[in-house]
């Protein structure tokens, strides 16, 4: 087995290592902000919860997680290496929002960077600290994080080897945000991916191929 990403909507994303450890990266809680997010939540067993931040779109421990590892900076849990930096949320610099930890996630030799609500491109020193990513979950939706423009720029910057963007419109999350749409109109293309999207070490790519996850099925409302 390969090391599995899947999406669950806004900016949760499930983590599979080949160990079978599962790590689950802001999770949102149900019916966040008087039911303003109405996408199905995550559940199932977690041997960690990653979170960018507190707001409840980002951060929530659900009982069916049973009793996981909450990572909170550098560490590793069952072989899974984690560093992170932090970052304003929002502008200017943080100040209306606070900030944000972007996380480096390297398992089976495939580094996952999850950037949360990160407000503005990193810079070059921010960069160069976790590493160019083999996978890239960035923020283009504006208004509390990078807007399409500042992603776009990262994104070329950084160069990853695969980009997925996040937190963006959904017809299932209400707030303002930009589609997703705005973002692809300036890569070079994009493919999408239904439902897994699984990580070879061995077949990564050297230039960056910008990956649109569909919301999982398994875990949307009916």
């Amino acid at each position: 087995m390969t090391m599995r990403l899947e999406f669950f909507g806004h900016a949760c994303v499930l983590l599979t290592a080949r160990n079978g450890c599962r790590v689950v990266f802001d999770p949102f809680q149900p019916g966040a902000f008087r039911g303003r997010i109405t996408l199905a939540p995550f559940c199932g067993h977690v041997d960690a919860v990653v979170s960018s931040h507190g707001h409840l779109d980002h951060y929530h421990i659900d009982p069916s997680f049973g009793a996981p590892v909450l990572v909170d900076g550098p560490g590793q849990v069952r072989g899974i290496h984690f560093s992170c930096i932090q970052v304003p949320h929002g502008a200017p610099d943080g100040i209306d929002h606070g900030t944000v930890k972007v996380f480096c996630a390297v398992a089976d030799g495939v580094s996952v960077v999850h950037m949360g609500d990160a407000g503005r491109p990193l810079s070059r020193p921010e960069m160069d600290s976790l590493g160019r990513p083999d996978v890239l979950f960035v923020p283009v939706g504006g208004r509390f994080t990078m807007g399409p423009d500042e992603a776009a720029s990262l994104v070329r910057l950084w160069r990853p080897g695969i980009v997925v963007p996040m937190h963006h419109s959904d017809p299932e999350v209400d707030i303002n945000l930009a589609p997703v749409d705005e973002f692809l109109a300036l890569m070079d293309g994009h493919v999408k991916v239904d439902e897994i999207l699984d990580v070879d070490s061995l077949t990564r790519p050297d230039s960056t191929t910008v990956v649109v996850m569909a919301v999982s099925p398994r875990r949307r409302r009916t």
